[in-house]
């Protein structure tokens, strides 16, 4: 070990280099090598180590046999890394921070530290030497235009409308990566002032940084994910539609638009109401009243199996309801309350009152970035007595933390709330949208970059009124249609946008049996619902920056924003229009009139669908459509799991799902030989028989369907296309 001295704070500091698993090291500089702020917050759990390296040698020998070598920041600046902060601090001034002042006072404001005084507060650099051809992606929300990450620097640190996830989390195309364990404010340079050096540098924090040793890129996403927690299950149901009414809408205007969704064929499960629900606007404080002149929802009322209500009416029609809620609360009160297992704390919880609403039969709620993302107080001490801007990245995860936990415990079930911030680990807590930036190019930007950031359920404000965009929109993992100013609703657009937005929803509803399933392999295994193609196909040289197009899941590719498509090798099919394209190259494509974008089938796919429904809450699941789309190579066989469980209970984070293992295999004539497994698992509600409907797109062929589960009923049609 090497004692350095440590000029902030005159103690010597030590380096150590620990191994935790045999796939992930952590590099530390400390006075005390005590629990940092993300541990104790439950941000992160890394394991004891298991054994130590000399910290000499500054470099840590991959499986690759290449040796990552880096330099530290010392404790004396010298004229370089001088240079390297003054470079940061100019660079990035004009989003250093965000004292924005709107409605409402915050509460809970500390004149005098707690007890507990906030330790190893410092500045820290770290420098590691990169290879010429390797490329960098993650970062969270830290690019609207780019992908692929090297050649620039980047900021982490959450600002309103610029970069409101920031994951300090970056992973290499050549199998490693990195997680930045600060706190504050800190920056990462990717190339930009010295092109073959990845630099760290922050203030406020000790230097603390896990490095992950990976055969490929998605290897190393999971160990990001076993140390920050695995993404968290929506209910079902929240994979259907999401409406946010417009913020003026009474109860009566609101189930009038429940029911235009109904009468329509517009498939919709849950609608969200903004701020106009309570009785003051903007209501910040944990006395939120129902605005009973929109709303009457008395206090006599409060039980989720009252029908007189709008939650009730709401749940009659197949709908769940979310209401808007914002804060400027200090968190860390009730953090330091579960630390301690204290009974209580000293101020109630923040999900405390929202826990009353629940029991009228609110599902969710819609967390608005105000004051948490786009407000900091620098004159704010918190209950642990640390200061509100140094909380301020993690407090993006505590709010989205307090409320999954508040809901599930109050109900047993999962919550449905949704936050446009985050910070490491929100992928555990939270849903989220790309807030106040629109739903077209630069919002899928963030979800790709997010995807391979580890987060999984993730969505943008849609667009309607660009076919692009509801195309898009719609094929995100939670689908999100946000009328905020009224005009919004696709009945308002024009014939043409109308139609198409319906087209598409009842298209989204059909598939949802192969998006849930997509969403709890996510949980599962860590692999993104969203896969951006330098993840899904790291050897295609064309998907290696490209912002247009995505896998989702490990069948459907969706492409948008763009009249060229680059397809990996192999063959695949246009699910609009049933022509097929020899892959490895980039088309020409324009969609057929009545749609937004491309949408591509791997040849060999096997996709489990549905028929058409109006809601996912309540529906016969009974019935599954198998659609095979098969390769013509003979002896080619696909493969499929298809996973399943109750769809709203926790679960999932202790019990594996029921999982069907499905095969499609060509034979010498063509024919199609097709072996359904048994259902392997059990959950709550599971059908006691199952139907499989098998599909084949394409030629006619001969098909042969052999089934391992009994009681199972299995038939099967031809059919062209669906789209």
């Amino acid at each position: 070990m090497n004692e350095i001295s440590n000029s902030p704070t005159a103690a010597k500091t030590t380096v150590r280099i620990e191994q935790l698993t045999d796939s992930i090291y952590r590099i530390r500089r400390s006075v005390s090598f005590g629990e940092t702020l993300t541990e104790r917050y439950g941000l992160i759990n890394p394991p004891e180590p298991v054994c130590e390296l000399p910290a000499v040698q500054r470099a840590i020998r991959l499986k690759s046999d290449r040796f990552l070598c880096f330099e530290l920041r010392p404790d004396e600046d010298n004229e370089r890394w001088a240079g390297i902060a003054a470079y940061f601090e100019e660079r990035f001034k004009a989003h250093a921070a965000s004292y924005k002042t709107i409605q409402g006072n915050p509460n809970n404001v500390r004149s005098e530290p707690a007890p507990q005084a906030s330790g190893g507060v410092g500045h820290f650099g770290i420098d590691f030497r990169l290879s010429e051809t390797e490329r960098f992606y993650g970062l969270g929300e830290a690019s609207k235009t780019r992908l692929e990450l090297r050649g620039s620097a980047y900021q982490n640190w959450t600002v309103y409308q610029y970069d409101e996830i920031p994951i300090p989390f970056l992973v290499s195309s050549e199998g490693w990566g990195l997680l930045i364990n600060a706190a504050y404010r800190h920056f990462v340079d990717i190339g930009e002032q010295f092109s073959d050096r990845l630099i760290i540098s922050g203030e406020q924090d000790e230097l603390d940084v896990f490095v992950f040793d990976g055969d490929s890129m998605q290897d190393v996403i999971s160990m990001y994910l076993s140390l920050t927690g695995r993404p968290m299950l929506l209910p079902k149901w929240a994979y259907g539609l999401t409406y946010i009414a417009p913020i003026a809408a009474d109860q009566f205007e609101v189930i009038a638009e429940a029911e235009r969704f109904r009468n329509e064929r517009i498939p919709c499960d849950h609608i969200s109401l903004e701020p106009g629900w309570m009785k003051k606007f903007y209501d910040f404080s944990t006395k939120k009243e129902w605005n009973l002149d929109k709303f009457h929802v008395p206090s006599w009322q409060k039980s989720r199996d009252n029908p007189q209500h709008l939650l009730g009416a709401l749940r009659r029609m197949g709908m769940h309801l979310s209401l808007w809620v914002c804060t400027d609360y200090d968190l860390t009160d009730e953090e330091e309350r579960r630390i301690a297992g204290a009974e209580n704390g000293t101020f109630e919880a923040w999900y405390t009152h929202l826990g009353e609403f629940v029991k009228y039969g609110v599902d969710g709620f819609k967390l608005d970035p105000a004051c948490m993302v786009d407000t900091m107080r620098p004159d704010m001490i918190c209950a642990n007595g640390i200061s509100q801007p140094r909380m301020h990245n993690i407090n993006q995860t505590l709010l989205p933390k307090q409320m999954y936990k508040g809901f599930s415990e109050q109900l047993g079930l999962r919550p449905m709330h949704h936050y446009c911030g985050g910070y490491m680990g929100i992928q555990k807590w939270s849903a989220s949208t790309t807030g106040d930036n629109g739903g077209q190019l630069g919002a899928m930007v963030w979800l790709l970059t997010l995807a391979m950031s580890g987060h999984m359920n993730t969505t943008v404000d849609m667009h309607i009124f660009e076919p692009a965009s509801i195309h898009f929109g719609m094929f995100v993992p939670w689908a999100h249609l946000n009328a905020w100013s009224g005009i919004r609703q696709p009945w308002y657009t024009n014939e043409r946008l109308h139609a198409m937005f319906g087209d598409y929803a009842r298209m989204r509803y059909a598939m949802i049996p192969y998006i849930y399933s997509t969403a709890i392999e996510g949980h599962e295994t860590g692999v993104p619902m969203i896969r951006p193609l330098p993840l899904a196909f790291p050897d295609f040289a064309e998907g290696y920056e490209c912002i247009y197009q995505y896998m989702l899941g490990p069948w459907v590719m969706i492409s948008a924003f763009t009249d060229s498509v680059a397809l990996p090798e192999g063959e695949w099919i246009d699910y609009f229009t049933g022509e097929r394209y020899d892959g490895g190259r980039v088309i020409d494509y324009t969609p057929p009139e009545n749609r937004g974008g491309g949408m591509f089938i791997r040849s060999g796919a096997i996709i489990p669908m549905w028929r058409e429904r109006q809601s996912i809450t309540g529906s016969d699941e009974t019935e599954i459509f198998i659609d095979l789309f098969p390769s013509d190579e003979s002896g080619f066989t696909a493969s499929y799991t298809f996973r399943e469980d109750d769809g709203i209970t926790c679960d999932y984070e202790t019990i594996p799902s029921c999982r069907t293992e499905i095969t499609c295999t060509t034979a010498d004539d063509g024919s199609l030989e097709v072996h359904i497994g048994e259902r392997v698992g059990d959950y709550r509600g599971k059908p006691e028989v199952r139907r499989w409907l098998v599909r084949v797109h394409g030629q006619r062929r001969g098909v042969s369907v052999k089934c391992d589960e009994p009681s199972a009923r299995v038939s099967y049609v031809f059919t062209d296309c669906l789209g």
